[in-house]
């Protein structure tokens, strides 16, 4: 099965979390629902729904800052500006591996020719993008998972993690909540939670043998040499 890798950069972002009101609270980073909205928005499908897998690396460390802005009212007769708190993401850059016998020719093909259909953005329409094609693997490969360390590239769902190998120059974090699948209309299903790295470095662990128990349909794969972790 043929993957590819795309960067998206920006100078902000925003990946609101739905269990927030007052505030408007942001994800640390672009979500597995985002990252293949991007790629309908590339295709030029408006609900997009597949069975392709994405990977996302981080390229920038993450930083959050709160903003307070005026907020128009819902009411279009009303000048009232309603002032509201909200969590942006500062200079994000992400890594997007995608993989699957759906779109990724079409994919391939599009960002080769630099082209996309819909305006891409990182989470909010404000938070503008263009996607860079990186890589074109030839191979993607689920190798058998032996229970050894392995090092991934990529953001790594807490469900797959038996033994975290902790480095020195690392700093952890873990975030929760975020929406699993996307099944059209609008509507999602399921949640994950991730462990990743908030400078971008490579996060070393041990991952579970037994898969018996795991609710979702997290893979394993190489992308060439480097270990991804796919959703």
């Amino acid at each position: 099965m043929k993957g590819l890798a795309f960067d998206v950069l920006g100078t902000v972002g925003h990946f609101r979390r739905p269990d927030t009101t007052a505030t408007q609270m942001t994800y640390p980073f672009i979500t597995p629902t985002a990252a293949k909205g991007l790629v309908g928005a590339i295709l030029g499908i408006e609900d997009f729904v597949t069975a392709d897998k994405v990977g996302i690396e981080l390229l920038r460390p993450v930083r959050i800052v709160s903003q307070q802005m005026s907020m128009l009212g819902k009411d279009p007769g009303s000048s009232f500006n309603r002032p509201t708190t909200i969590e942006l993401l500062v200079n994000p850059g992400y890594r997007i591996y995608y993989t699957g016998e759906e779109y990724s020719e079409q994919l391939l093909d599009f960002l080769s020719q630099d082209r996309v259909v819909y305006t891409t953005y990182l989470g909010a329409a404000y938070a503008l993008t263009k996607p860079i094609l990186f890589q074109v693997y030839s191979e993607v490969s689920y190798p058998m998972i032996e229970e050894k360390e392995i090092e991934l590239k990529t953001v790594v769902p807490t469900a797959l993690i038996k033994k975290i190998v902790l480095k020195e120059d690392r700093y952890y974090c873990r975030a929760g909540g975020f929406l699993y699948e996307y099944i059209g209309g609008r509507c999602f299903e399921k949640s994950v939670d991730f462990l990743y790295e908030k400078d971008g470095k490579s996060i070393s662990f041990i991952p579970k043998m037994d898969k018996a128990d795991l609710l979702l349909d997290l893979k394993l794969a190489q992308f060439g040499e480097d270990w991804i972790c796919l959703v």
